[in-house]
């Protein structure tokens, strides 16, 4: 929750900023604002690019976001089988043991008997490294998954701002010199 509220903060400062009608490309229609391109693409991801006339970006963004959201219901998955089989497994050792008289997480032992079927008779200490690892790849997802909107978010506000700058194909630097007060003035044009 605290990371959603730094990026609501983080969002809303961005978007302070909005650029004078005089700074808007004149092709443009006037309302376009990279302000306007930021809250587009954080209600929506892509439509900042959208906005932006920049079609091709959103099949990327998309692509990006699936691929990381199936990763994190995957791991997810995994991570509450092996949890399960790891809960039945571990305490199951202790009745084993002799230190403890029933197993409290008998009902775990379908997960466990699928594992079994799988890998055969295993000990808790993998299935405790594989859960682990489960955990982190999908906690590694869901923070992916920030950061992908995120950044697209940030591409449609810097995307936004660089829609008025001038590309031409004369990209020569001219100079010239010019005698002024006490010595010459030196002057570069791009």
């Amino acid at each position: 929750m605290c990371r959603f509220l730094t990026l609501i903060l983080f969002v809303t400062a961005l978007g302070a900023w909005q650029p004078s009608r005089a700074q808007v490309a004149p092709g443009l229609p006037q309302d376009h604002s990279p302000r306007g391109a930021l809250w587009r693409s954080a209600a929506v991801p892509g439509w900042g690019q959208i906005y932006n006339r920049q079609h091709v970006k959103v099949p990327f963004v998309y692509a990006a976001l699936g691929a990381l959201v199936v990763s994190t219901v995957r791991n997810q998955r995994d991570y509450t089988l092996y949890r399960d089989a790891f809960q039945y497994k571990a305490f199951q050792e202790l009745v084993d043991a002799g230190q403890l008289e029933s197993n409290p997480n008998a009902d775990q032992l379908p997960a466990y008997n699928k594992l079994v079927a799988e890998f055969g008779p295993i000990s808790s200490r993998p299935i405790e490294t594989r859960r682990n690892n489960f955990r982190r790849n999908r906690d590694l997802s869901s923070i992916g998954i920030g950061f992908v909107y995120g950044l697209a978010m940030l591409d449609a506000y810097v995307s936004a701002h660089l829609l008025d700058f001038d590309v031409e194909e004369d990209l020569s630097i001219r100079l010239h010199v010019s005698p002024e007060g006490m010595g010459p003035a030196v002057r570069f044009r791009f």
